[in-house]
């Protein structure tokens, strides 16, 4: 795109910060796309999209206090068992690790609380795997 389509000023590809608000809460994320260099307006890709996608899905796990996307990856690797192991054992479905890890869905309250206990060693593993077999 040369021109914008609302005010046909001259539209150039750069990174402008932008400030996302959620529940009171603020953070600036550096956002690329398209952007209008008379009116502003920003014209953004799914690519272009999908860059900030997990910067906000974390921001927001963080307020509504749930595990990231990095804690649950590193909970796993700590588990030593893949992404379809962590599915198969604790539930939600055969893709389930990987929507949690790449922050297209967030886990449930009680997944992310037996995580967490799990993380700590105040349960085990081990019993957890023996119940869900």
């Amino acid at each position: 795109m040369t021109h914008c389509p609302i005010c046909n000023g001259s539209v150039e590809y750069k990174s402008e910060m932008t400030t996302y608000s959620y529940k009171n809460h603020s953070i600036k994320i550096e956002q690329s796309g398209e952007y209008c260099t008379k009116c502003g307006e920003a014209f953004l890709s799914a690519k272009d999209l999908k860059t900030t996608k997990l910067q906000i899905a974390n921001f927001k796990r963080k307020i509504d206090h749930f595990l990231t996307t990095d804690e649950l990856k590193r909970i796993r690797k700590k588990l030593h068992i893949s992404q379809q192991d962590a599915s198969e054992i604790f539930g939600g479905g055969i893709r389930a690790f990987h929507k949690y890890e790449t922050a297209e869905v967030t886990q449930s309250k009680p997944l992310d609380i037996l995580l967490r206990l799990i993380d700590e060693n105040k349960i085990s593993f081990d019993d957890v795997k023996s119940i869900a077999v």
